[in-house]
């Protein structure tokens, strides 16, 4: 047992370092896309970047488009773990649950200049690379099914005459603009800013909950006595 027990202590600890050599490289590839764009971003820009050898790198991923996909797949997970934390611990007000995802959009570890440049370099390419297709695909899928599904909550409880599926629309379609307003706008408005004009544009496709959209965040009152 103890031979057993010491063996799987040293695989874990033997994963660790690799895992942490393909967060680097990940990491190194978002920076490198965000300023050279994904046809002009190199392998040894990426080994540059990360501070590795060219060669080391067929030890992580095999080829400059697994590293890209997995960079890819990184943003994704982390958006998709943004917001289903944020819904996890909101409660079953119908309004402040589509609040809490739509602010998950302006949070300061997903709206990042580097990283919406990224995003939106990668979906520039998903038509013509059924790869990165595939993986935008997946997570998009989730994201419009779960904000769908908060649209229709809300519509029920304010009676409105919409459809779900075009309000979930409306509200990415504002949510992706303002990710654009920071990428190429102007440096008056930062992330803030933004979901200030994201709420306000809630509370005008659900005025009847407008106060709860656009409001003080909750809880907000309190914490300033």
């Amino acid at each position: 047992m103890q031979v057993e027990s010491n063996t799987n202590t040293k695989s874990r600890s033997s994963r660790r370092p690799r895992e942490t050599r393909e967060r680097q490289l990940i990491e190194a590839a978002i920076h490198c896309i965000s300023v050279r764009g994904l046809r002009d971003t190199t392998v040894p820009d990426v080994a540059a970047r990360a501070d590795m050898a060219v060669g080391s790198i067929n030890q992580y991923f095999d080829s400059k488009e697994r590293l890209f996909t997995a960079a890819l797949r990184a943003l994704s997970e982390e958006f998709q773990t943004a917001w289903r934390k944020g819904l996890d611990e909101t409660g079953a007000d119908p309004a402040l649950r589509l609040r809490c995802f739509v602010e998950c959009y302006f949070q300061p570890a997903i709206c990042q200049r580097k990283k919406i440049a990224v995003w939106f370099a990668f979906w520039g390419e998903a038509r013509a690379r059924p790869h990165y297709r595939a993986v935008c695909a997946s997570y998009d899928r989730q994201h419009d099914e779960t904000l769908e599904a908060l649209c229709r909550a809300l519509i029920v409880d304010g009676d409105y005459a919409l459809e779900p599926s075009i309000s979930a629309k409306i509200v990415t379609s504002q949510c992706h603009g303002l990710w654009l307003e920071l990428l190429t706008g102007s440096d008056r408005l930062d992330r803030n800013d933004l979901a200030d004009v994201a709420r306000v544009a809630l509370a005008a496709l659900f005025p009847r909950h407008a106060a709860t959209l656009s409001g003080p965040a909750p809880g907000a009152a309190e914490e300033s006595r």
